[in-house]
């Protein structure tokens, strides 16, 4: 972690969150840090995306980078995350992960198209994280463990009132 650490995620107005995510949480968890992994999927059961558009929006809202899919496959699907976020992130600690991101894509996914879906960091560079993410069309979901959660609908426009 970098010894400026404080007055560069201040100067980017990033100070609050990235105290907690890049300094905080990995010193607290240590090298198990796949528990942020799972929470990026609970935080996708909390906040079911209704339509695929809706997943670059949701991460410039989560403030966690410009999400672009580069790639898809039947199984297989590659995005992009970029931005400001990303490149702070990672000149503040170059260690720092993108698991919450990666769990929250993979449930997202899996959610919408009803198969076991897993994400990974496939490359890392400094201002573009890759992500993959695989679908088991071989492996669909039991529905009848899903807990039925009314989607978020970030395309709609609020209604006047």
């Amino acid at each position: 972690m970098q010894d400026n650490f404080y007055e560069l995620a201040s100067s980017q107005n990033q100070l609050s969150a990235t105290l907690i995510r890049d300094a905080l949480i990995p010193d607290i968890l240590g090298k198990d840090n796949n528990i942020l992994y799972w929470a990026g999927r609970r935080l996708a059961r909390l906040f079911p995306l209704a339509k695929d558009e809706e997943l670059p929006i949701f991460f410039e809202q989560a403030n966690w980078g410009h999400l672009k899919r580069v790639k898809a496959k039947k199984e297989q699907q590659y995005f992009e995350l970029t931005g400001q976020i990303v490149e702070t992130r990672q000149k503040l600690n170059s260690a720092c992960e993108f698991l919450i991101e990666a769990g929250f894509l993979a449930e997202t996914i899996q959610n919408q198209l009803g198969f076991i879906t897993e994400a990974i960091i496939d490359k890392k560079t400094h201002d573009t994280i890759t992500l993959l993410v695989q679908v088991d069309t071989k492996d669909p979901l039991d529905l009848d463990f899903i807990e039925e959660q009314k989607p978020l609908n970030i395309l709609t426009e609020p209604e006047a009132k």
